[in-house]
């Protein structure tokens, strides 16, 4: 649904709607990591270069909660580049794992929970970012008719084509 209450019409398939999401994911994704960039300077009263900035990415516990949405964005373009293309039920699995991830679960320690909805609601840059994924979403399968099993099956598939790319 649009703002307004309408429908969003459909991108020109699956590959195309998710490949609208995945780029709405990378914008979301370097938004937060430049709010998470500057909390974290401030906390150490440093700042760090693009390299340091990658090393605190991969390994530091304070950027932990920013992996999953990496490696989910990792794995939705390695699932765009393989044959046969998605599918409706593939991309309403991939729509039932963003809406997951980025459904804040402050019960869930190191989840992207934690400090995501923090973030939407306190910085612009998030909050666009945010609302570009939301509206990329309403442009894939709706995915009340899929089961944890098939979004489980659908994140293996995109582990599997990663591993078998390299």
């Amino acid at each position: 649904m649009s703002a307004r209450g309408e429908a969003v019409p459909p991108a020109a398939g699956p590959r195309a709607a998710l490949g609208a999401l995945g780029r709405g994911l990378t914008a979301l994704h370097r938004s937060l990591v430049e709010r998470a960039r500057r909390d974290f300077e401030r906390e150490q009263h440093a700042l760090f270069g693009a390299g340091e900035l990658l090393r605190l990415l991969t390994s530091d516990p304070h950027f932990a909660w920013l992996r999953s949405l990496s490696e989910l964005i990792v794995d939705l373009d390695v699932f765009l580049e393989v044959a046969p293309g998605p599918g409706d039920d593939d991309a309403a699995a991939v729509r039932a794992e963003v809406e997951r991830l980025i459904s804040p679960d402050p019960n869930t320690e190191g989840s992207l929970g934690e400090r995501y909805r923090e973030y939407v609601l306190d910085d612009p840059a998030v909050a666009i970012a945010h609302a570009e994924v939301r509206q990329a979403l309403l442009r894939l399968p709706d995915p009340r008719d899929v089961d944890e099993a098939a979004v489980l099956h659908a994140r293996h598939q995109f582990r599997e084509a990663n591993r078998h790319r390299t």
